[in-house]
């Protein structure tokens, strides 16, 4: 997991109303052990959350109604498979059963959570960077992640434009080098709004 996709996540947690505590910042790995071990963030919503349960692909509107949760950020375009290569669902499908199901369940291994004064497991959240649109890919992929204790899925694409459409270039991100640079993007049109492609 690069620095990058850790801001990515961590600036659009605390955009939607989330309070992030990294969890694995302390500890020395290879780049190796990273990839394969634990739980990267756990969150906390500010606000009160709702009372229903939220779907499991979570967007913005969804993350009001997500009260804490362990979060792991897992590119998987990391490994051997690059994300260029893996377009279709059934090629995510395929990828998500040979790689990501052996591995996400050690991924949440956490048993720390009462110390962060929660009575139970929080929810378990993955970030990835794409997800099947089309049926039925789409639903075997949630129902295999769901079988193995995942709780939800963020993805990067969906982050990263979130990030982009909030960015205001009248505004100076002091405290966010991620938000500057899309704001300068932004302000020389290299980028556009959600509505308008890269």
């Amino acid at each position: 997991m690069s620095s990058v996709d850790e801001q990515i996540v961590c600036e659009y947690l605390e955009s939607n109303g989330f309070l992030v505590q990294p969890l694995r910042k302390s500890r020395l790995q290879s780049k190796r052990s990273q990839q394969n071990e634990g739980v990267d963030f756990y969150i906390r919503n500010v606000k009160s959350a709702q009372s229903r349960e939220p779907s499991f692909l979570l967007f913005s509107s969804e993350l009001s109604k997500l009260q804490s949760a362990f979060v792991c950020v897992r590119g998987w375009y990391g490994d051997k498979a690059a994300l260029a290569s893996v377009t279709s669902g059934a090629e995510m499908f395929r990828y998500l059963e040979t790689t990501v199901l052996k591995k996400v369940e050690k991924w949440f291994e956490f048993d720390g959570f009462r110390a962060l004064g929660e009575k139970e497991m929080p929810k378990k959240v993955l970030v990835a960077p794409a997800f099947p649109t089309q049926e039925p890919f789409r639903k075997q992929c949630v129902t295999a992640l769901k079988e193995k204790g995942v709780d939800g899925i963020l993805s990067f694409k969906s982050m990263v434009l979130d990030l982009i459409d909030r960015v205001d270039t009248k505004q100076v991100y002091v405290k966010s080098d991620l938000l500057q640079f899309i704001r300068m993007l932004k302000t020389f049109d290299l980028i556009k709004d959600s509505q308008m492609t890269f």
